[in-house]
């Protein structure tokens, strides 16, 4: 099964080449790409379109996808960035629904879905990431707020937790997080 995903693709022959190769290994492979213009968020350059790379999904219960991902590179400060869509988390190979649901509860050992995958050390491993990164997605919302929202002084004062507030407010609180973070320039502290 092949889904492509793009707003103005052009098929080129390396693309026709990977769709090819794709149908024969069985493989169920998407193709990401971003219609605006992407800025690098070390130097705020615009970035140019260098190559392409596979990255590994892994969900629920054993299910795999590969997503063909975009690399990008700043001429400026002469970095590499991949564009991720939304359901990929960085340096994490399962889906951030998967991840959010773990860390809501949602998702736990007992469940049948994910008897094998997750694992139950994979879970406790992204409970501690949270908790050790818990500051640091504060204020990181604190700064992208304060920055980029126009919001005042009293929200980087402000005692209550802008990550506990997002959790209970949104189903999507981690793909939120992960833009805000990575696409200004910040990262979490991998455990």
């Amino acid at each position: 099964m092949q889904d492509v995903y793009s707003g103005t693709m052009v098929l080129q022959p390396w693309l026709l080449y990977q769709i090819t190769l794709s149908l024969t290994m069985r493989k169920k492979i998407f193709f990401v790409e971003s219609s605006a213009i992407s800025y690098c968020p070390i130097c705020g350059e615009p970035l140019a379109y260098r190559d392409s790379c596979q990255r590994i999904m892994l969900l629920e219960g054993r299910e795999r996808r590969i997503y063909i991902i975009r690399r990008l590179k700043c001429h400026q400060c002469g970095r590499l960035h991949r564009e991720l869509p939304d359901c990929l988390a960085p340096f994490k190979h399962y889906a951030t629904e998967v991840i959010s649901g773990v860390l809501d509860g949602i998702v736990t050992p007992e469940d049948d879905d994910s008897a094998d995958y997750p694992c139950e050390v994979t879970m406790y491993r992204w409970h501690h990431w949270l908790m050790v990164n818990h500051l640091r997605i504060d204020g990181y919302l604190k700064s992208v707020g304060y920055r980029l929202l126009g919001f005042g002084e009293e929200l980087l004062n402000a005692s209550m937790s802008l990550l506990d507030k997002l959790r209970s407010s949104s189903e999507e609180w981690l793909e939120t997080i992960l833009r805000f973070i990575y696409n200004s320039g910040g990262f979490l502290v991998s455990f």
